[in-house]
């Protein structure tokens, strides 16, 4: 047992002494720009038809599980028919992802249903973490986590970047037909959600469009002290931005959510360059892990009743549905059995998976209350438009209801299952190397649930 510990204890120290022979690549690549983009980054509609029903997706974290299942629910969505014609996947509008959950957004933000069939090749059965360092017990990995973190850019982003997203930016993500998306990360220096929107880097004075796809997916995945932080450079004194008016009353009222509030903090903290020139993400599971951050700070902080939605689109829609997809774990540990226990890694996981189970279900309830408070707005502002405009929009005023709107949240999980498979995906590790029978079980249930939870409606 001493001789043990004295070798781990010699490990550490050389590791400390060498810790300067280990590279770290946390260069900044996101550019500045004089001419923030405040607009959205994408019109909401997977066509330009208008539909009655909208739908809006946040994929959870989850490694390559998390991946496979979300993929699932979009194979699922397709076969949810809907009165009139199409499937349910047809009316994406909104697509939210964190960690291995932000992989499946972005490929579905930049390719749509077209991209579907293509995935499972290009990510979900393909080992992401081939270009890692994995050996605990190297004296270079163990200094690189003494330092920042044992893989930089060299290892996920540019693997994402090789075999996944090439060379798609933000600016891909805008072009007409394709869903909002949000990929969201946590800027641990604010203790709060980044997301990967236009404000926030209009904040930055930093050029959202220009921004690599694999390196915002990179960030969101990026675990502690197995991966170095994504770092973004704050260009704040090559502007004259400032927070839209709303956005300042809006962090100011005692009623605003904590997490919209601490993102609200971080973006006028990231104006004064002296107090914040580097922002360091890491995985946004730490403050996000349902993926709902996005959304959240979107509702909250529109300035006019209908957003994220297009006026247009909140003129015709009669449902709006947005899907939370968990595909965390959940099986608890065998310590539950005994009297010793949970100790070591165990519990730390323990303690993490505690901590973030907590925040999620916080901010599950406050997405809800929004949501509530989101339909009785969207039913006052339609009901006080002029015939006129909402002819001019849906080609006639006749049969029009100004209150025939719902809005709801339904929330997807592994519990809509049998239980004997929710225990077999729970018992799944969170890695980005998988099985392939754990992968093809993750989107087989991925599916099944969409259609038994949707398929009702």
């Amino acid at each position: 047992m001493l001789g043990r510990l004295l070798r781990r204890v010699v490990v550490i120290a050389a590791a400390a002494v060498l810790g300067g022979c280990a590279t770290i690549d946390i260069n900044p690549v996101n550019t500045p720009t004089a001419l923030p983009a405040l607009v959205p980054t994408n019109t909401v509609g997977a066509d330009d038809a208008l539909r009655t029903t909208v739908v809006g997706l946040a994929f959870s974290g989850g490694g390559m599980r998390a991946a496979a299942f979300s993929y699932g629910v979009l194979r699922g969505l397709d076969r949810v028919p809907l009165e009139g014609g199409g499937s349910m996947l047809d009316q994406v509008r909104f697509v939210s992802g964190v960690s291995g959950g932000s992989v499946t957004a972005a490929w579905f933000g930049l390719h749509g249903r077209r991209g579907l069939s293509d995935f499972e090749k290009r990510f979900l059965y393909r080992n992401a973490e081939e270009a890692l360092r994995t050996q605990v017990y190297s004296v270079t990995n163990i200094a690189r986590a003494l330092d920042q973190g044992v893989n930089d850019r060299n290892g996920f982003p540019a693997w994402l970047k090789e075999n996944v997203f090439g060379d798609a930016t933000f600016r891909d993500l805008a072009r007409p037909g394709r869903p909002v998306v949000w990929i969201n990360a946590s800027d641990i220096t604010s203790k709060a959600p980044f997301v990967f929107e236009p404000v926030t880097f209009a904040s930055l004075c930093s050029d959202l469009y220009n921004y690599p796809i694999a390196e915002a997916v990179a960030a969101s995945a990026a675990v502690p002290i197995v991966f170095a932080p994504v770092v973004i450079r704050s260009y704040a004194d090559k502007c004259g931005f400032r927070l839209p008016e709303h956005l300042e009353r809006l962090a100011e009222r005692r009623d605003t959510s904590p997490n919209v509030r601490n993102y609200l903090a971080a973006l006028r903290r990231y104006r004064d360059v002296g107090q914040v020139g580097f922002v360091k993400l890491l995985d946004g599971g730490l403050t996000d892990n349902w993926g709902l951050a996005g959304f959240n700070v979107a509702l909250a902080s529109a300035s006019e009743p209908y957003k994220p939605m297009t006026k247009d689109d909140a003129v015709v829609v009669e449902r709006f549905i947005f899907v939370v997809i968990d595909s965390g774990r959940t099986l608890p540990g065998d310590y539950a059995k005994t009297l010793e226990g949970p100790s070591g890694s165990a519990l730390l996981e323990a303690v993490t998976d505690t901590a973030i189970d907590s925040a999620v279900r916080n901010s599950f309830e406050v997405l809800r209350l929004q949501m509530k408070n989101w339909e009785e707005r969207l039913k006052t502002w339609r009901c006080g438009l002029d015939p006129v405009e909402v002819a001019r929009i849906r080609g006639s005023a006749e049969g029009w209801d100004c209150r025939k709107i719902s809005v709801r949240v339904e929330r997807l999980s592994f519990e809509d299952l049998d239980p004997a498979t929710a225990q077999r995906l729970g018992a799944i590790p969170t890695r980005f190397n998988l099985d392939q029978k754990d992968v093809r079980l993750s989107i087989e249930a991925g599916a099944a649930a969409a259609v038994k939870v949707l398929g009702q409606e």
